[in-house]
């Protein structure tokens, strides 16, 4: 810790002992959390009015339509799977779901907010030769 915190950290611990959070406002209740101290103030009112309307920003319905979009090509790999087809149609629907993807992760505000693009080799690999499930050491 540096000099600075070390003050900081004995300022606060004297505060608590003198009492001087005892009487805050709100003091024993949860945060109102419904406004975001971050957000860009000229989008605050947009995104309340989505929120209201039960929309959401367009990069989180995005992301959802992604998420569908991933679960439906698991579903056709699945069935061209079952049926011994080529999988050209599926490698060819992950290359475009990644172009969404990327478009999606230059939307979105913030890194932890990015999706990664789909391996469809690996999504292949996985549905051909399924991991062997981990079994329970039998308790009898």
């Amino acid at each position: 810790m540096d000099k600075w915190e070390n003050i900081a950290e004995r300022r606060i611990r004297e505060a608590m002992a003198e009492g001087a959070f005892d009487n805050l406002e709100g003091k024993g209740r949860p945060l109102d959390l419904s406004e975001d101290p971050y957000e860009d103030p000229s989008l605050r009112m947009a995104h309340r009015l989505l929120l209201n309307n039960g929309f959401a920003p367009a990069w989180i319905e995005e992301a959802k339509d992604l998420e569908h979009a991933i679960e439906r090509a698991r579903r056709d790999l699945a069935r061209a799977i079952a049926a011994q087809a080529p999988l050209d149609g599926f490698r060819a629907q992950i290359a475009e779901i990644n172009k969404r993807i990327l478009a999606h992760n230059l939307k979105a505000p913030s890194t932890q907010f990015h999706m990664r693009p789909v391996d469809a080799e690996a999504l292949i690999a996985e549905s051909t030769f399924p991991r062997p499930r981990k079994t329970r050491p039998d308790s009898s």
